[in-house]
């Protein structure tokens, strides 16, 4: 059982917008709902591949069908060794995916897209990601022997275990001997290979700028704004959304 979606070719427009209109059941909603999705792929280039075995489908698609595409718990995004990938999750946290990386997403979104809790596992390469402020929600960032744990910062993370923090706050955790510590701004950790030992430090300007080169890449002339839209429920009310369009900048 195995979904496959490839997409290829470079594109000149991002996602225009997605949203979902939801009318009021007579039942009680949960909470949370495993089966929303949890992100969409905004941006990418040139061949990124999301895959997920728990599904009986195989897809091949077309860049011009797949701007935007969904992401739900268990996929797996992979990038080649020029592919470059921005995911938008439900909260507005962004992660920026570089070449040769493979992550595996996780979580589940509620009622409203503010009720959302997300976990990445990175099996290989390297991310960097612009996480709002959670709230009482969880975002982790996992690796074989490091679990970075998120309420709202910019950082990046290897799947070696090492984790850098632009700014805010992230708590790094060895996963073999439960060691943690908190990384603030400029800061860096590396888990040893066993799980069991952190070292941290400071970052010169320099040494952080190195780690953030090539991220740019899904940033050119990238242009977000909000539409409020207005729609009547099934019983009457009027409701407003608010949904996010993305627009690329003349060249």
């Amino acid at each position: 059982m195995k979904i496959v979606m490839r997409f290829s070719g470079k594109t000149r427009y991002v996602l225009a917008a997605f949203f979902v209109l939801m009318g009021i059941a007579s039942v009680e909603v949960q909470a949370f709902q495993s089966n929303r999705h949890i992100g969409v792929v905004r941006r990418f280039k040139p061949d990124v591949t999301v895959s997920n075995f728990d599904l009986e489908k195989y897809i091949e698609f077309e860049l011009s069908e797949n701007i935007g595409e969904k992401l739900f718990t268990g996929d797996s995004l992979s990038t080649d060794e020029e592919g470059f990938a921005l995911v938008l999750f439900m909260d507005r946290s962004v992660a920026k995916v570089k070449p040769n990386s493979i992550l595996i997403i996780n979580g589940e979104v509620g009622v409203t897209n503010k009720q959302s809790n997300t976990r990445i596992d990175l099996e290989q390469g390297e991310i960097f990601l612009n996480v709002e402020p959670q709230g009482a929600n969880d975002f982790e960032v996992a690796t074989s022997r490091s679990l970075a744990s998120v309420k709202g910062t910019d950082f990046g993370s290897k799947s070696d275990g090492y984790v850098w923090v632009e700014n805010g706050q992230v708590d790094v955790t060895a996963l073999n001997s439960g060691q943690t510590i908190s990384l603030f701004e400029k800061m860096f950790a590396q888990v040893d290979e066993e799980g069991n030992n952190i070292d941290s430090g400071t970052l010169s300007d320099e040494e952080l700028n190195e780690l953030n080169t090539g991220y740019d890449e899904m940033d050119n002339d990238l242009i977000r704004k909000e539409v409020v839209l207005k729609f009547i429920d099934q019983n009457g009310q009027i409701r407003e959304i608010t949904i996010e369009v993305f627009e690329e900048g003349q060249e």
